[in-house]
């Protein structure tokens, strides 16, 4: 179940930095192309991923570079405990968080065997005023297909960024705050004791089993 999920965050988001100047493309083209271009990457140092894992962190860390703020990001999953925090905490978790993505994306690079990832036409208000949403399917293994939404906006400098991905129904930002703030309850508010028990693993099950997916809007 895990596998499915990681072969597509892996793709799809990890794809989606290297197009980032190409600010004359639309955000559903420019994953589109991104997607072709990380897909045969991997096909073609299949070989060196498997064989070194600190290379496929390297190339992991070298790829998120321009896709993701991670200030931005810090701030949503810490949610009410953002403000409260010390600066060092901040810096601490943001790091934390980071290295956790990188760990869990390079584990799972050559997990891409050619399945299929979809970008769908966009619809009536899929991007508007610097926000977008772009909708994607993963054709899986056996045979099935995985609905999956990306949101985006555009920064200041002019690239897209995704700021969240919902995936057949879960959405993975809330799913990361509830995980902070419910790790929060069980050390009592000692945010260190958060940040050094940090994991991004998440139960999948729901994710890939429809019917037992909940429902989560935008």
């Amino acid at each position: 179940m895990l596998r499915s999920l990681t072969i597509l965050l892996t793709t799809v988001l990890m794809s989606f930095p290297v197009l980032v100047s190409a600010q004359d493309q639309g955000p559903h083209a420019m994953l589109e192309s991104a997607i072709t271009r990380m897909t045969a990457r991997i096909d073609q140092e299949r070989s060196k991923l498997e064989a070194d894992e600190q290379y496929a962190r390297q190339v992991v860390n070298e790829e998120l570079d321009g896709l993701i703020d991670f200030r931005r990001i810090t701030q949503l999953v810490m949610g009410s405990h953002f403000g409260p925090s010390s600066r060092e905490q901040k810096l601490r978790f943001l790091d934390v968080f980071r290295s956790s993505l990188v760990n869990t994306y390079a584990s799972g690079l050559t997990m891409y065997k050619g399945q299929e990832v979809r970008v769908l036409p966009a619809a009536e208000g899929d991007i508007n005023q610097g926000r977008a949403r772009v909708r994607t399917e993963l054709h899986t293994d056996g045979g099935r297909i995985i609905p999956v939404s990306f949101s985006l906006y555009q920064s200041k400098q002019g690239p897209w960024l995704v700021e969240n991905v919902i995936v057949n129904g879960l959405n993975l930002g809330r799913t990361f705050r509830s995980q902070f703030e419910q790790s929060a309850e069980q050390y009592g508010g000692d945010l260190d004791q958060v940040i050094a028990n940090w994991s991004t693993e998440i139960d999948v099950e729901q994710v890939v089993e429809p019917e037992n997916a909940s429902a989560a809007s935008n």
